[in-house]
């Protein structure tokens, strides 16, 4: 049998042993639903168990009695969400209800009761609640406040499954005055010919503050389309090259022995006193050779200096410096001597070629992606709290 059947053999041995539960030992416990739940199991495996249909004949009960008691305690609260705690509390009971209703031998036992009519008329009062919570903090007309109240107004429509009074054009009111939008600005790099590529930099950094939703009450917007759309704008992500350098090609012509002391360099027979016959062995000897190396470098690197910059006071919010580094290296050679003297990687070495440097525009691209990492993050930690 292979390791497979062993895991599902596991898993079929540990849900049977699982359904050999009574209920019993939950109920001892106190575990009221987790009780009924293990009996009703039991009773479809076993309809006859005698311990199952007692624990659930003591446990359903009580089970009923738990949650109205703690119904009766949040009613008597002045907690905000006292009618979401209540609706839990129906719904656990329904959970109990739906599942004593598919065990005919359960449904013999107890008379189990669902709680529909309680439960719609709690979410009706929950979602007057919250309703009023929202126009409550909308009517400060802060952003703060604002975020609490589309919070409240979203919590009413949600009880209602979408459809309770103004819910959306109150949540619309309320994220108006609750969003930041931010502008990104284009990043400044003054090269005419890596134009194109800083322009890929920047589609990057807009697509994906677009594509992953940082906080719903953040919204980031180019300068086209804050021109095109009159957006008003709160604070404003200026990014720019303080410095950057696509470098030159540097060439270095490197030079060294090499040398392996465990190479056959032929065979000779021996006689071996203890069989009475010849033997033939191998002869080991060193191989020397010299290896001739290219190495052709590009080192490019960076840095970013980011602002974050509040629109109406133009205060610095958040300034930092992120660095960024790519070097390219083509490396080829050739050897003189006995190929036997060469490692694998120094063998590798000869088989390479001269290529051509990568274009201005590829380079700039590969040492701004590990700024783009930085960028991202930075941005990220910031705006997810909002």
């Amino acid at each position: 049998m292979n390791f497979k059947f062993y895991s599902f053999l596991f898993i079929v041995t540990t849900l049977a042993f699982a359904a050999c539960y009574s209920g019993k030992k939950a109920l001892k416990h106190g575990q009221y639903d987790t009780a009924v739940i293990q009996a009703v199991n039991r009773l479809k495996q076993k309809p006859s168990s005698s311990k199952a249909i007692n624990a659930l004949k003591d446990a359903y009960p009580m089970a009923v009695q738990y949650h109205t008691d703690r119904i009766k305690t949040l009613l008597l609260s002045n907690d905000n969400y006292r009618f979401d705690n209540i609706i839990n509390e129906y719904e656990s009971l329904n959970s109990l209800y739906d599942a004593i209703q598919v065990c005919p031998a359960a449904k013999g036992i107890v008379s189990a009761q669902r709680y529909t009519s309680e439960v719609n008329e709690y979410k009706v009062k929950g979602a007057e609640l919250h309703y009023a919570l929202g126009q409550k903090f909308l009517d400060k007309q802060n952003k703060n406040d604002a975020k609490t109240a589309y919070n409240e107004f979203e919590r009413a429509a949600n009880l209602m499954q979408g459809n309770f009074k103004d819910c959306d054009q109150k949540m619309k009111e309320a994220m108006d005055w609750a969003v930041t939008k931010v502008i990104v600005l284009p990043v400044e790099v003054h090269s005419n010919s890596l134009k194109m590529s800083n322009d890929y930099f920047q589609n990057k950094i807009i697509q994906y503050l677009y594509e992953h939703r940082i906080s719903k009450f953040v919204e980031f917007y180019s300068e086209a389309e804050a021109k095109k759309y009159n957006t008003r704008i709160d604070e404003i992500l200026d990014l720019s090259f303080d410095e950057f350098v696509v470098g030159q090609l540097t060439t270095e012509k490197l030079q060294r022995e090499v040398s392996n002391d465990s190479v056959v360099v032929g065979e000779t027979k021996i006689y071996i006193e203890a069989t009475k016959r010849d033997t033939i062995v191998k002869v080991y000897g060193k191989a020397k050779a010299t290896l001739f190396v290219t190495r052709r470098i590009i080192e490019s690197k960076g840095i970013l200096d980011m602002k974050i910059v509040d629109k109406k006071s133009n205060a610095i919010l958040q300034n930092e410096k992120m660095p960024g580094s790519y070097t390219w290296v083509n490396q080829f050679g050739y050897y003189q001597g006995d190929v036997k003297a060469l490692k694998p990687e120094d063998l590798e070495l000869t088989k390479g070629k001269e290529l051509p440097p990568p274009p201005p525009q590829d380079l700039f691209i590969a040492f701004t992606q590990p700024i783009f990492n930085q960028l991202i993050s930075r941005v990220t930690q910031r705006y997810s709290s909002y």
